[in-house]
């Protein structure tokens, strides 16, 4: 696995051409090794802000650095090897086999004289996700989170320093959801993940990053920043937190007509 890289975000701004931004304002900086959890309401500009990290969305302001290096300054090739992205959209299987799913996170390894190296690479990816018992069948036949764990294993076997998430848990049962959140938190890589489910949130990451009409409204340690008063502030709801085994946890109702 590659080291952790430091990552910093200098008043990073995207939008399309021609348009007001879509996202605008936003700041923040990772140690090696930190785990982010970026929250909000629908709208709010997670999924942009991940597009800019693994090179979809050009920013049109700020910079993105690893390490102190340009992401959008390193040839592609480079940038592949530093950074893995797991989305919410699957991605068409063309009839491979999940070993080969999980294969294809090694391309941007792949020299004049192949992998040396990638296929125990690619093994110990899918024994950490548990699906090396279907290794031989095809991808489409798995459940949907069968195939999430599947892409998982594919962003591990790409060996990145920065590995970036949109909804990692959704699709998966309880369960799962447990095992990706205990196995995100054992990895030693730095971690951007996009989270609704803010127990989660707050049992994978060490910092949090809110976001609201596409600019930060908090950004801190994730058990202070998962307050009542931000989750008012972003999502409209009354919540309750309460320390819970080392974690937190919440209930949340809607405010009360008038108050």
């Amino acid at each position: 696995m590659a080291a952790p890289v430091r990552l910093e975000v200098e008043d990073l701004a995207w939008g399309p051409p021609g348009r007001p931004p879509v996202l605008s304002g936003v700041s923040f900086a990772l140690a090696p090794g930190a785990r982010l959890a970026v929250v909000g309401p629908n709208g709010a500009g997670k999924s942009t802000l991940l597009r800019c990290l693994y090179r979809v969305n050009r920013p049109t302001a700020g910079r993105l650095r690893l390490d102190g290096d340009d992401l959008w300054a390193l040839p592609a090739r480079q940038a592949a090897r530093r950074v893995a992205a797991v989305l919410q959209e699957t991605p068409p299987d063309f009839a491979f086999t999940v070993r080969e799913m999980v294969e294809a996170g090694r391309t941007p390894h792949a020299g004049a004289f192949g992998d040396p190296g990638g296929a125990a690479v690619v093994e110990d990816a899918m024994a950490r996700m548990e699906i090396s018992a279907f290794a031989a069948r095809r991808f489409a036949t798995l459940s949907g989170g069968e195939k999430q764990r599947a892409l998982i294993a594919r962003a591990l076997a790409q060996q990145p320093g920065l590995l970036v998430l949109d909804e990692p848990t959704n699709h998966l049962d309880i369960r799962h959801r447990l095992e990706a959140i205990e196995l995100l938190k054992g990895l030693d890589l730095t971690i951007v993940a996009t989270l609704h489910d803010l127990d989660f949130a707050a049992d994978m990451a060490d910092h949090v990053l809110a976001l609201e009409g596409g600019r930060p409204v908090a950004f801190g340690p994730a058990r202070e920043t998962l307050a009542p008063a931000l989750i008012r502030r972003s999502f409209g709801v009354e919540a309750e937190v309460t320390p819970w085994r080392g974690t937190l946890r919440f209930a949340y109702r809607l405010p009360e007509e008038g108050a």
